[in-house]
């Protein structure tokens, strides 16, 4: 009985592993409920020639994104300022089951970038998220650059930097993923 029980619980966790993506592939598409931003907003609305875009997947309940998010929201709102906000993005992903839950975290915690729920799961799944938050950086060609687990202290210093210098080249090489 054990042992169909492991074996089971085993099984269960096979199709996270064979979803997950690495630096240097194309980016699945990111899409859900829009809670704030353009009706039909995702990241193929948002990955256009010459734009580097962030895709931040948390979850209300996240202690790590609570805290992330705010400062995710301050660098993007500086790159902006800067003039970078025709070349760069952010789209946060939700990963709630309840809409409404991610929306009273918004209200909360307001932030400046097209969020979306991913209320089936689909985004999760596919980028195969395993830790909160999960943010990917992609870079012009709409491939993977960079893949961050977690979050800790440096981590927009770290991610600003290497958005700035996604901009400054016109090909990106991709990078080894972030514990």
């Amino acid at each position: 009985m054990l042992i169909s029980r492991l074996l089971l619980a085993f099984a269960a966790l096979l199709p996270l592993s064979a979803f997950a993506i690495d630096p240097g592939e194309l980016a699945p598409e990111a899409a859900g409920v829009v809670l704030q931003g353009p009706e039909g907003i995702k990241l193929s609305k948002l990955r256009t020639p010459g734009r580097v875009v962030v895709v931040d997947f948390w979850a209300s309940w996240c202690g790590p994104c609570i805290e992330a998010i705010p400062e995710l929201n301050g660098m993007r709102n500086d790159l902006v300022r800067e003039g970078y906000g025709d070349r760069f993005e952010v789209l946060g992903v939700s990963i709630d089951n309840d809409v409404k839950l991610a929306k009273r975290f918004l209200e909360r915690v307001p932030v400046s970038y097209p969020v979306v729920d991913d209320v089936l799961g689909v985004s999760t799944k596919t980028y195969g998220i395993w830790r909160l938050p999960a943010t990917f950086l992609i870079q012009q060609d709409g491939h993977i650059h960079y893949i961050y687990h977690g979050y800790g202290p440096g981590f927009t210093t770290d991610l600003r930097q290497r958005i700035l210098n996604l901009l400054k080249q016109q090909k990106a090489v991709p990078q080894k993923t972030a514990p």
